[in-house]
């Protein structure tokens, strides 16, 4: 009986040291990769300042007796990059007063001639000093080129000489 379980004890040692000394070793671990992308837009403006001057009786007096006055059409022009859906937002600061009269804010109209433009933007508007949605859509975009363009209304009785300015601000924003 020793014999047997000095063979069997030999045999085990045979087996469990071979197995200890050739078995696969392996160790799993895990790590994790997190990006948290926030809500994210840029606006870029080309050609942001629109000036004109009406020359001459010729050029004021048609431009007076149509009621408007064009400014040169895609200026300015702004680029949207939005990774969400997006609004575009106009408003006017309203004209700087000339030897104390002040031009209405509502002179100032807005078109955009872009794709995704909104309320009632596709045809001239006035602009006003609360934000006004010009441009809309409901999923982010790489480049969405809204060209703009200014009328302002002309007035003979109220429009004396002068140099009007007006500023205007354009916010884009994500939706939630």
């Amino acid at each position: 009986m020793k014999n047997i379980c000095l063979v069997l004890a030999l045999i085990g040692v045979v087996v469990l040291g071979f197995g200890i000394a050739y078995a696969a070793d392996a160790d799993t671990q895990n790590s994790i990769v997190t990006l948290v992308v926030p809500h994210s837009v840029r606006l870029d403006i080309t050609n942001p300042d629109a000036t004109k001057e009406l020359i001459g009786d010729a050029d004021s007096e048609v431009d007076f007796e149509a009621g408007e006055t064009l400014m040169t059409a895609g200026y300015p022009t702004l680029k949207v990059r939005a990774n969400k859906s997006w609004k575009l937002f106009a408003k006017s600061s309203g004209f700087g007063a000339v030897d104390g009269y002040t031009k209405e804010v509502a002179d100032l109209m807005l078109v955009n001639t872009g794709a995704n433009k909104s309320n009632g933007f596709n045809i001239f508007k006035a602009l006003t000093t609360a934000d006004q949605e010009v441009a809309t859509l409901g999923v982010g975009i790489k480049n969405d080129i809204n060209p703009m363009q200014y009328k302002i209304k002309l007035d003979w009785t109220k429009d004396i000489p002068g140099t009007y300015v007006a500023t205007v601000t354009y916010t884009l924003a994500t939706q939630a």
